[in-house]
């Protein structure tokens, strides 16, 4: 008889990394330091982009991109996230407003370091209502708040059901609205698209995100040699520079280390250590990063984040500016991280398989309401159809105070249980 509490957690593990994850240390400070150098290059012109819309649009036409939801991330990590949402909330933003807006808000107006999640003003701010509702009306606000021009995508939503020849259309719609994003950004700051340079930071991006969907391939491995730790890094590249040639290497270098762990039978725990499998879906408690951590010291490891694969979702090749429009037009409509509920329910339960999923996290984040739409029936589908655990709690992404740090402990050493039972029928 089994007689080990899996409440109990084991002796205290050391959060193992890549190797050359750490070398997202070097790219970062190289972002930074350009951001800054920018800012007094008179004829350098940046922009605020979401997360929803293509970064490359604006690498192929030479703007600078500046990203408010990365730069609140930091801030998070940094521990300096309440402070710059309370400001906000000061001003009158309420306590239910995204807490990546008010950190953004508080940001900008204390003026705080890059390091510290600090952002500059920029000479227009894009923006589109995909993902997140929220995001239309933050950067209204903050262009008003800024005095500069803003342009906004208006993206169809993919619902249950909708017709491949409803997705055409859509797809057109979105492509014209490119072009016309051209011709506001020759408009605003004189910036003209080039053809060749974007097909360049096309290839570039279709490359890391080839190198990304092989890492991903090794996560099914048992032990998985990458874990949310890594992940959680080196998304940057893609959100940010993913037409920049210096994070292929980066990537080739992830890569190489993924395939010689895998040579070796090596994980991120030992294979008898990895106990339990875990997929997170949601965006992470950036101020509490260390939660995901200690799941080690369970034995549990989480192993997919459709928030992380999303942002190397598969770019195909093109030769020709419209099929590259046409391809970005499918990305702003079509995404793991924001399927409509039929397409998520088919999509956790190919993963749950395809990983060796033994249990799911879903955070309810408080924050971002369209990714927590239908998670009870998400959880439930789960549970009922796979027989798989699921524990869903509410949190938020960017404010501390909605963390209980007893009760998130209490509610995890309960999952455990569950998970240990769960694998022992």
């Amino acid at each position: 008889m089994n007689t080990t509490n899996p409440s109990t957690p084991s002796a205290r593990k050391l959060v193992r990394m890549l190797k050359s994850s750490k070398k997202i240390s070097k790219l970062i400070p190289w972002y930074m330091l350009k951001t800054k150098i920018n800012e007094y290059i008179p004829w350098k012109k940046s922009a605020w982009i979401t997360s929803s819309l293509p970064v490359e649009l604006l690498w192929g036409l030479d703007i600078w991109p500046l990203h408010p939801e990365n730069n609140a991330c930091i801030s998070g990590a940094r521990k300096v996230s309440l402070d710059l949402i309370e400001h906000a909330e000061s001003l009158g933003f309420s306590r239910d407003v995204c807490s990546y807006m008010k950190t953004n808000v508080g940001a900008y107006d204390k003026k705080i370091s890059i390091k510290m999640g600090g952002i500059a003003k920029p000479d227009f701010v894009v923006t589109a209502g995909t993902i997140c509702d929220t995001h239309v009306k933050w950067f209204q606000t903050q262009a008003r708040r800024m005095d500069v021009p803003i342009y906004v995508f208006d993206v169809p939503h993919i619902v249950n059901h909708t017709s491949e020849s409803t997705k055409i259309r859509y797809r057109e719609y979105i492509v014209e609205q490119i072009h016309d994003f051209f011709d506001f950004v020759e408009t605003t700051v004189g910036k003209k698209i080039n053809e060749k340079y974007v097909l360049e930071i096309w290839r570039n991006s279709a490359r890391l995100s080839d190198l990304w969907q092989k890492i991903y391939e090794y996560r099914k491995k048992i032990p998985t040699p990458v874990g949310y730790a890594d992940t959680l890094v080196d998304i940057f590249p893609l959100v940010l520079l993913p037409g920049i040639k210096k994070c292929i290497k980066y990537f080739e270098d992830l890569l190489k280390e993924v395939e010689d762990y895998v040579a070796l039978g090596k994980g991120i725990l030992p294979k008898e250590e990895e106990k339990y499998r875990l997929m997170f879906e949601g965006i992470p408690m950036w101020y509490r990063i260390k939660f995901f951590h200690q799941l080690m010291n369970y034995g549990a490891i989480v192993t997919y984040e459709p928030y992380t694969f999303s942002f190397g979702a598969p770019r195909p090749p093109v030769d020709n500016l419209e099929d590259g429009l046409n391809v970005m037009a499918d990305h702003m409509m079509h995404q793991p991280y924001f399927y409509n509920l039929s397409d998520r329910i088919a999509y956790f339960k190919d993963v749950i398989k395809e990983y060796r999923i033994d249990g799911v996290l879903l955070h309810e984040n408080m924050s971002c309401r369209p990714s927590c739409t239908g998670m009870y029936d998400l959880k439930n589908k789960i549970q009922q159809d796979l027989g798989v655990p699921v524990l869903l709690f509410t949190c938020d992404m960017n404010d501390p105070r909605a963390y209980g740090e007893e009760q998130m402990q209490t509610r995890i050493e309960g999952f455990m249980e569950v998970l240990e039972q769960s694998k022992s029928r």
